[in-house]
């Protein structure tokens, strides 16, 4: 039942949620991919419903989806603004800093804030949890902020204050 509802109403849902993203393909493609992967779940459920029940279920299941989505996004703590803000740090220059980052937090920092993981997907990759992530993450930015500094010659910064040349 599930192939014949994908084939029929995958690019429906597909172009529903595209809308629902303000055009972000890549993110509908993700809500798409768990409506009919709950779908499959609950192929018990589907299996008794009319095809029109099923595809207002898949609409549904896909709106829920991404309000969910968009509800953990908004629950995600934001960067803090950073007291360095006179320059825009290049990529080049973020990879230097993050070279003298050891291992785990480099690797973190340049997934979380380069590459766009949240700390609950960067918990599943490194088996920590998302809090531990957040606190690493916490820590490597502190790391590069004084590494930043002292390169151009400012001392070092706690929080906002300068506590020496």
């Amino acid at each position: 039942m599930i192939d014949k509802l994908y084939s029929k109403y995958h690019k429906e849902i597909l172009w529903y949620c595209i809308n629902l993203s303000g055009n972000n393909r890549a993110f509908a493609e993700d809500i798409v991919q768990d409506t009919f992967m709950r779908g499959l779940e609950n192929a018990h459920i589907l299996n008794e419903m009319t095809q029109a029940q099923c595809r207002a279920w898949l609409y549904k299941t896909a709106k829920n989806i991404f309000i969910d989505k968009i509800r953990r996004i908004n629950k995600e703590p934001q960067p803090e603004i950073d007291a360095v803000t006179e320059d825009d740090l290049s990529e080049i220059m973020v990879r230097q800093l993050c070279a003298q980052l050891p291992d785990e937090e480099r690797d973190l920092f340049w997934l979380r804030f380069m590459e766009g993981y949240n700390s609950t997907e960067l918990g599943e990759l490194f088996s920590l949890s998302p809090s531990t992530v957040r606190s690493r993450l916490s820590s490597a930015r502190k790391k590069i902020r004084k590494l930043y500094l002292e390169q151009k010659g400012k001392g070092e910064y706690y929080g906002k204050k300068e506590i020496g040349n």
